[in-house]
């Protein structure tokens, strides 16, 4: 009887072990594979032209949080449809952008929701959700390091100015001698030739530069305490400038008398009879001093003639 106790109590306690383990593993289940059998959850489907690796499981995130998982893919109509099962619900508006994005460089995906900016019209209850195409970053890098690969191709096939420097003689030669141009032009300088050498060796030019800028120096600073006519033009005093208004109110004036006729530089500018009369006078005296000029030799002879007796 003991025996047989003993047994009944063994396979008791070894059935209640198995219970627990089979509690602890469903538990674990349901953790890992982060169903909750209590709380509302949202079926959503996106449409796909491919999803670069999706698979089954990974993240749903929206505005950085994650909000769910993908619960199946599908391929149908050469189109993938990806099933989501969400936390909460979400409102999608016109300009909204469902993409796979990188989880990381070592790989992984996830499905990100953009819903749209806000104020836009909301999208149909019976609208396909469309997804915009996956960006592979290994083909970019791949794409990236074909072009450079390119770039170094056509450097050393002597392509470009980079690929010029590398193989063209005649570009080094120009450089050699330019480079030798200004290493000759350096020593010129160093030796005082040339205006920019004797500034730099010449200490009578640094002597007299500096006699100019202190001549300068000194007519500022007497324009400033304001010595001198063009000092005391500068300065505002207002006798100067009084005395100057006064001569160009005059000049005005004066150019106004001649513009409207009076006087008689005005008559000369605004008449035109007295001009008239001007040009015929000169045309008057000129015809007298050409009669006089015709008539010098008869005089001359008739002096000698009656000069004689």
């Amino acid at each position: 009887m003991d025996k047989h106790r003993r047994e009944i109590s063994i396979e008791i306690l070894v059935g209640l072990f198995m219970f627990t383990v089979l509690i602890a593993l469903g538990v674990f289940t349901i953790v890992l594979s982060r169903d909750n059998f209590f709380k509302t959850s949202y079926q959503y489907e996106f449409v796909f032209s491919e999803v670069s690796g999706l698979r089954e499981g990974d993240n749903v995130y929206l505005r950085g949080m994650n909000i769910g998982r993908v619960r199946q893919t599908s391929l149908e109509d050469d189109q993938v449809h990806i099933y989501v099962t969400l936390d909460v619900p979400i409102e999608l508006r016109s300009g909204y952008k469902i993409e796979i994005v990188n989880a990381s460089m070592l790989g992984g995906k996830y499905l990100k929701i953009y819903e749209g900016p806000l104020g836009a019209d909301v999208m149909g209850e019976n609208v396909t959700i469309l997804g915009a195409p996956p960006v592979d970053v290994i083909e970019e890098l791949s794409a990236a390091v074909q072009g450079i690969q390119d770039m170094i191709d056509g450097v050393n096939r002597g392509e470009g100015t980079l690929g010029k420097l590398l193989h063209d003689d005649a570009i080094y030669n120009n450089l050699v001698s330019v480079s030798d141009q200004l290493q000759a032009m350096g020593v010129r300088l160093e030796n005082g030739e040339g205006t920019i050498g004797k500034l730099m060796k010449d200490e009578q030019v640094y002597n007299d530069l500096q006699q100019l800028m202190a001549n300068l120096r000194e007519v500022s600073d007497r324009l400033a305490s304001g010595e001198g006519t063009l000092g005391k033009l500068v300065s505002g005093e207002d006798g100067v400038y009084g005395d100057l208004d006064a001569i160009m109110k005059a000049v005005r004036g004066i150019t106004e008398q001649i513009n409207s006729g009076e006087g008689t530089l005005g008559k000369l500018v605004r008449d035109d009879k007295l001009y008239d009369e001007v040009t015929l006078m000169v045309e008057d005296t000129r015809a007298a001093i050409d009669d006089l000029r015709e008539a010098s030799p008869i005089t001359s002879f008739s002096s000698v003639l009656f000069g004689a007796f």
